[in-house]
């Protein structure tokens, strides 16, 4: 039951909604008695896997899922090497085909670059009028005329040529009202001006999101929001008008953040929510203390105006708790340049400098060269290990190769989950693991901020505690 109130949380979104169910239900007899989870990503700060109902397939391929939905709802399978996914109502009934089974390789299931294919459920004994089919059409035109114009979106930053694809789509599907649908159209439109618009995006935040009611499980909403509020806080302190913001959040002070941008026009609930992200992105970019983001997060939790703010604000504070210093470090399967998987235990007993970079960020290159002469003075002591989190390895390892790094590169690339754990979104980010695996720092300096005689005192006492 505590469960079962737990996801009514995150799917209510109005005080007084009542609890409803929808059912997922069908026949693959290639599927029988494998299990599948239905979940869903419930907020755009943590993007965890919020599991709605499992179950197992009969021998004769029958299946029947009963979900909590109190509102219309992306929903998601995991199915080897597909991710299934529909759009749910409440109280509606729907039956699905599955993609026929294909058990991944063994290649693909030890691969850390695997990425199952999005795969629409089929849906079978539904007319056209069925949400999914207007979805679906609407996203396939949309990527459409995105391809069709991607010099003059993305190169030459075109408005007309953006204003002009969303008047024609706008156009196609008005006459559809359901309020889940134009919610959609509202955020994919809001992407597309925000790719011409990102050198002054408080334009489209002041139309899309500031005065807008929160759709925290939309999940256009919620890759909207994350593309223009990475890190934002950090972002809005580096203005000179702004850096107040600074002293506000090292001084904990949640209260005054969401009143800072409040009188910037942001609706309270919405301000919140933009603070909620900053804290939990600002703890590891560096720029802010760590106690005074726990400090704020921990305000939050009481001080938010919806409950579900503040079990989003609890969730943001056991994440961080994930990577504390004195606690284990998170493992990794990941394939090195020679094509070799390694795992932290293929460091055990060294003291690791972990980074997570991306090769074509300019902060990470400086870092990077900046790690060459540590390297050389401490690899008696300590082991280097660079993790690429770019789209395509490749260009990692061609950095590598041009440069001349010594130390070992693992491939990142598409390990959200990875990510996820270490919180490694925003690069360059770096980590000091022990010989025990323990995090001793969580984020470390970087190489060019000082973080060597940090390291040697660390080391030090290290030494000292267990030789003693």
């Amino acid at each position: 039951m505590q469960r079962f109130s737990i996801v009514l949380l995150f799917l209510m979104t109005s005080v007084g909604l009542a609890a409803q169910t929808s059912v997922i239900c069908g026949k693959a007899v290639d599927y029988c008695t494998k299990e599948i989870t239905i979940y869903t990503i419930p907020d755009p700060v943590l993007h965890q896997k919020l599991e709605l109902a499992t179950t197992k397939i009969s021998t004769d391929g029958t299946f029947s899922l009963t979900l909590p939905v109190s509102q219309t709802i992306e929903i998601y399978t995991d199915l080897e090497k597909y991710c299934g996914t529909m759009v749910v109502e409440p109280g509606k009934t729907y039956q699905v085909t599955l993609p026929p089974f294909s058990l991944r390789t063994t290649n693909e299931a030890r691969s850390p670059y695997f990425k199952p294919a999005l795969y629409w459920l089929g849906l079978t004994g539904s007319d056209n009028s069925d949400l999914n089919f207007a979805i679906r059409s609407f996203v396939t035109e949309f990527n459409l005329e995105t391809v069709k114009n991607t010099i003059p979106i993305y190169q030459n930053k075109s408005k007309e040529v953006v204003n002009e694809i969303i008047t024609r789509l706008e156009l196609k599907y008005s006459a559809n009202q359901n309020e889940y649908f134009k919610t959609l159209k509202m955020y994919y439109f809001a992407g597309l001006e925000y790719s011409v618009n990102q050198r002054n995006p408080d334009q489209i935040i002041r139309k899309y999101f500031a005065v807008q009611p929160l759709q925290l499980i939309h999940p256009v909403y919620q890759r909207t929001f994350e593309t223009i509020f990475t890190d934002f806080l950090h972002k809005q302190s580096q203005d000179i008008q702004y850096q107040k913001i600074v002293s506000i959040t090292n001084a904990g002070n949640f209260i005054e953040l969401v009143t800072f941008f409040e009188n910037k026009g942001y609706k309270k609930d919405f301000a919140e929510l933009v603070v909620l992200k900053g804290l939990y992105d600002g703890y590891y970019t560096g720029g802010f203390s760590k106690s005074g983001v726990i400090m704020a997060i921990e305000m939050a939790q009481s001080r938010t105006t919806s409950t579900i703010l503040q079990s989003v604000a609890r969730q943001i504070k056991s994440k961080l708790k994930l990577m504390a210093v004195g606690g284990k470090a998170p493992d990794m399967n990941l394939l090195n340049m020679k094509n070799e998987m390694v795992n932290l235990n293929s460091y055990k007993g060294k003291f690791i400098y972990l980074s997570f970079i991306n090769s074509r960020s300019s902060d990470c290159r400086v870092e990077l060269d900046s790690l060459v002469s540590l390297e050389k003075r401490l690899k008696q002591v300590l082991t280097i290990v660079s993790v690429a989190l770019d789209d395509d390895f490749e260009n990692a390892v061609k950095l590598w190769n041009v440069r001349g790094y010594g130390w070992e590169l693992l491939n990142g690339s598409k390990q959200k989950q990875l990510i996820n754990n270490y919180n490694a979104t925003i690069t360059p980010a770096f980590y000091l693991i022990d010989p025990n695996g323990t995090i001793q720092l969580s984020q470390a300096l970087a190489p060019s901020q000082g973080f060597e005689p940090l390291f040697i005192k660390i080391f030090r006492d290290y030494r000292f505690r267990h030789n003693n």
